[in-house]
């Protein structure tokens, strides 16, 4: 064995990762500077003496980052000899053909906006998945390698936040090390079906690092390093034997394994004396505090050699050579360590045979059925964030089972809560990027009640039962009870047109604020009265040690919890709303709504209620008053559609409820329409319909949140067939890219529902059948013409200016693109303002800078220059005399 010691000069950028590719030895440092090098130069450097002074890289590279890319830190990469796949902690890409600098292409595989971050990518080579691990999302997202499509997503339950994963050389199953030192045991295919196999509580010791592991090839051995059954030991698991340990190799006693990366091959070696034949396996191991490697034998206890101190940093990353002779150490000072090994050191290598030979004598996992793709994912509900900063998503899961009950003025009641929908086994989806959950915990809820006093004097109905199909329609009525005293219930509760399920009462929680992650509210109920009242403490974890802010005693039982810029706010469970400033100060005194809430969300200056009832509250907690007079969901959810008779039927799911920095308020439901409440006019309005889904040639499909943001590079989108100017298609992109609009984010959660209900796939059938149907050849220009306008006036009342001048720009070249000159007219004199453009701004703006950016945009379009030229003339932009 030698080792070849050599300073990587010239890299003033740490090099975290490295990996062996055929005959290749890729290495990428934090600026994203790409180098190949040869494997056979190191090896003759060290074995016959190369001078070190021709040592050079054969390629490299610099990666293509985004306008605006401030994270270029590469901390992953994986992949082989057509596909490069690298990440930083909030980005995940791949190069194509990365060894050919003429078609090397860089693709975007999701993205994963602060403080959510990626916390380790493995690249399944056998099967073709790429998995990529969320923080503070509790979930891992599976990509098809070659199409870099989105087949499955897993929520692991809280607190277990997915730290590393170990792939399978198999292709079956993928082992997780989560932060509650838990392990989970996944098999699962390459169509994104997966199944629980086994989960190990109390068996890692992880930290927040970047944690290098592999199996060995022929895939019986399952790696646990650090593990808690003994101090610094790794453990080896048999998997013919129900993952037993099979051996421990204790490390040395200051080291805590952070790199572990087995032989990509397996060796035997006779034994003359005992007349048999060992095979056995070769894995390395480093520290993450020392610069020590230690290479062990898995049939010894003891290493096979131990490199004390071979680095004066700790190690970064290990790779091995394909043939196993060759092992690189990259350490933290930029220096890169060879061990070449000759075939005599280490033993005889088995061939790719004999490994599979050796695979199939491995248990073997019945295979996975495909998705349940019409499997319905729990529903979620969140706040949205301020839309001027970046949004995020702090991974927890709260299902919104807030299902609303309507009832016609004179009839009892109407449209129950449906039951919660089981779940199936199948693809899961994580919760939206763009939203900032305020529910700190997973939540259950109660249905509203139906229960009336036996006393209750009730008129008896005149008109006889309605018939269908032969049979009596079944009717459900309200429930008699028998009370101590009839005012236990609350009428306005029992009769009301809307009900909304409440969240059930939880023993404890925790909620953490998105403007400070250091800051958390803890709630612990009590017993609901003064014997036991329910503590709320505000903790700080800035510091060392964690300091309470304040704390207070309530003597009801605590619900929920949402914070804004300068309070906090939390709900009782008979509808009294607390808000304090952060040194616990009280704001507001209580207030009383009379009913329980439903949702509670805060976003800004504004705290948003939303009643059992429906009701709904906005307050300006800055300025102590109402924003706006108390309002209803009630229109929202159809009524009249869905009233029959006094036959209790159901009504959409409200699947989120939040507030904008503007004090507006959002409701998605689950039929994937989207509102926001206007107080000037007082109602509301619709802001994503899916029918512009099915018609609009502007609608993004991949805007979903499962896909992660993912940017889609199909050149054969269908948009770009429609857009003859380059000017449109670019700021086209510009507004979809945008993850900080809300407008995309209500788009986002329409896709969802769509998804949700595998109506998506309908599209094309649509298309075939309706548009080729007589009277329909225009429908979709049209509809495409309708979803741009609602985009423009919705933007201008939600106050986003900058994306309101760019919908401004698109719709107004789609017009022309069109021919519809006299409604373009329209749009340059609502401009023009009868030539008072200077003197009344526009959504923030001069009328007649927006009404320039128009005009130059649609200038070389001839059919429409009629117009253009005579409002560019009132201008000035052009002289009347040529």
């Amino acid at each position: 064995m030698k080792l070849l010691k050599y300073p990587l000069a010239g890299h003033n950028k740490r090099i975290e990762v490295m990996v062996t590719i055929e005959q290749w030895l890729v290495m990428v440092d934090c600026g994203g500077h790409v180098n190949v090098w040869s494997q056979k130069r190191f090896v003759d450097a060290a074995f016959h003496g190369a001078q070190l002074k021709d040592m050079k890289v054969e390629f490299q590279f610099q990666i293509d980052w985004d306008h605006g890319e401030t994270d270029r830190d590469i901390v992953f990469l994986d992949g082989d000899s057509e596909t490069l796949f690298l990440g930083t902690e909030h980005r995940v890409m791949c190069y194509r053909f990365w060894q050919d600098s003429q078609k090397r292409n860089l693709e975007y595989v999701c993205r994963c906006d602060s403080p959510s971050t990626v916390n380790d990518v493995k690249y399944d080579g056998m099967s073709g998945v790429l998995f990529v691990l969320l923080g503070n999302k509790n979930g891992i997202l599976l990509f098809q390698a070659d199409t870099l499509d989105n087949v499955g997503t897993i929520e692991l339950p809280d607190p277990c936040t997915p730290v590393t994963c170990v792939v399978d050389p198999m292709g079956q199953i993928f082992t997780v090390m989560c932060s509650d030192r838990s392990m989970l045991l996944y098999q699962f295919n390459v169509q994104g079906s997966y199944k629980l196999i086994n989960k190990f509580p109390q068996y890692v010791q992880v930290h927040p690092l970047h944690y290098k592991i592999s199996m060995p090839p022929q895939g019986d051995l399952l790696p646990v390093i650090n593990s808690v059954k003994s101090t610094n030991s790794t453990a080896l698991l048999d998997r013919n034997d129900n993952f037993k340990i099979s051996t421990t190799l204790v490390s040395p006693p200051s080291a805590k394994c952070q790199v572990m990366k087995f032989a990509p091959v397996v060796y035997e070696k006779f034994n003359a004396k005992k007349n048999v034949t060992a095979t056995y396996n070769l894995l390395a191991t480093s520290g993450s505090n020392d610069g020590s490697v230690v290479v062990w034998n898995t049939k010894r206890v003891k290493p096979l050699f131990n490199a004390i101190q071979v680095s004066e940093s700790p190690i970064n990353d290990m790779a091995w050579s394909k043939d196993g002779l060759i092992l690189f150490v990259i350490s933290n000072d930029n220096t890169l360590y060879t061990f070449a090994f000759q075939n005599k050191d280490l033993g005889k290598a088995l061939t790719q045979e004999q490994v599979d030979e050796l695979r199939s004598k491995n248990k073997q996992l019945n295979p996975l059925p495909d998705p349940d793709h019409d499997n319905v994912p729990p529903r979620e509900q969140g706040a949205v964030p301020p839309p001027s900063s970046t949004p995020v998503d702090n991974g927890t899961n709260t299902p919104a089972a807030n299902s609303a009950m309507v009832k016609q003025e004179n009839d009892k009641t109407l449209l129950p809560a449906p039951e919660a929908e089981p779940k199936k086994f199948g693809k899961k989806k994580l919760a939206p990027q763009t939203v900032t959950k305020t529910q700190s915990t997973s939540m259950e809820f109660n249905g509203p009640a139906y229960m009336v006093p036996k006393d209750l004097k009730r008129k008896s109905k005149q008109e006889s039962t309605k018939e269908v199909n032969g049979t009596k329609k079944p009717k459900k009525d309200l429930e008699p009870m028998d009370f101590l005293d009839t005012g236990l219930i609350l009428p306005n509760v029992t009769f009301s047109k809307v009900r909304l399920d409440t969240p059930k009462i939880r023993m404890n929680f925790e909620f953490s604020s998105y403007n400070n992650r250091n800051l958390i509210l803890q709630v612990n109920n009590g017993l609901g009265n003064e014997q036991k009242p329910t503590i709320v403490t505000l903790i700080s974890k800035a510091e060392e040690q964690e300091r309470t802010l304040f704390q207070d005693f309530i003597p009801k039982f605590i619900t929920m919890c949402s914070s804004g810029d300068f309070f906090w706010s939390c709900c009782s469970s008979d509808g009294i709303i607390y808000v304090y400033s952060d040194s616990g100060k009280r704001l507001l005194p209580p207030l009383c709504l009379g009913v329980p809430c439903s949702f509670l969300e805060a976003c800004s200056n504004y705290l948003l209620c939303v009643t059992s009832t429906g009701q709904l509250y906005c307050w300006d907690v800055e300025f102590k008053k109402l924003l706006f007079p108390v309002n209803t969901v009630y229109p929202l959810l159809n009524p009249t559609l869905r009233y029959s008779d006094d036959i209790l039927t159901r009504a959409e799911n409200i699947t989120m409820c939040a507030v904008t920095k503007n004090g507006i308020p959002l409701v998605t439901l689950s039929n994937g329409d989207g509102y926001m409440f206007d107080k000037d006019m007082e109602t509301w309005l619709l802001i994503t319909d899916g029918w512009w889904a099915y018609g609009s040639q502007y609608w993004d499909f991949t805007n979903t949140s499962h896909l992660n943001g993912k940017i889609s590079q199909n050149n054969d989108d269908k948009r770009n067939k429609f857009w003859d100017s380059t000017d449109a298609e670019q700021l086209a992109s510009t507004i979809k890219d945008d993850q900080t609009s809300i407008v995309n984010f209500m788009e986002r959660k329409t896709n969802d529902e769509l998804n949700r209900k595998n109506r998506i796939k309908n599209l094309q059938r649509f298309a075939r059948t309706i548009l080729m149907k007589e009277g329909f050849e225009n429908m979709e220009e049209i509809v495409t013409l309708s979803h741009l306008e609602n985009r423009l006036l919705v933007t201008l009342r939600l106050g986003e200016n900058q994306e309101f001048s760019k919908v401004l720009v698109v719709y107004c070249i789609r017009l022309s693109e069109l021919g519809y000159i006299d409604r373009l007219d329209d749009v340059l004199q609502w401009l023009y303002n009868d030539g008072n453009c200077d003197s009344a701004p526009l959504a923030g703006n001069s009328r007649r800078e927006l009404l320039k950016g128009v005009l130059v945009a649609c200038a070389d379009i001839r059919h429409v220059q009629r117009v253009t030229t005579a409002y560019a003339s009132a201008l000035g932009m052009v002289d009347d005399s040529l």
